[in-house]
């Protein structure tokens, strides 16, 4: 496999990682978590795709630098990176999501506990009985 054909077959990769990191944008918003956590195992498959592509293309060129590089791999190296930038602005998104759901929910924990005590203070929490009684009335 030439180096333009692991850029190539790297372009594509990228590409499904970005859809992947479109569609975990959604599901989060939708709260599918079960979803959000395959989608990210789908990623970090084509994570790993990559990497091993990449090990290779470094190879290959490293062969071959005596050739001249393929006219293509330029502009295709360059959409690569514009696909890079849009995955990467996907996870900020997902990752500012994320944090301001876990923040809700750290929220609601304090609200339930505070309420949790407010009960018990105005007398819901354990009916003891006093232990000292007035024996003369």
């Amino acid at each position: 496999m030439g180096s333009i054909d692991i850029l190539m077959t790297n372009c594509d990769l990228f590409k499904k990682m970005r859809d992947l990191a479109e569609r975990q944008e959604k599901v989060i918003s939708e709260d599918r978590i079960d979803e959000f956590n395959e989608l990210l195992t789908l990623r970090e498959d084509i994570k790993n795709k990559v990497t091993a592509n990449s090990k290779r293309y470094a190879s290959e060129t490293m062969n071959n630098s005596r050739r001249k590089e393929h006219p293509g791999a330029k502009s295709l190296s360059a959409e690569i990176s514009a696909i890079i930038r849009s995955i990467q602005e996907t996870d900020k998104r997902i990752e500012s999501s994320i944090i301001a759901k876990k923040t809700a929910l750290q929220d609601e924990i304090k609200n339930l506990r505070k309420g949790q005590n407010a009960v018990k203070r105005y007398g819901g929490g354990s009916s003891r009985i006093s232990k000292f009684f007035d024996k003369n009335s």
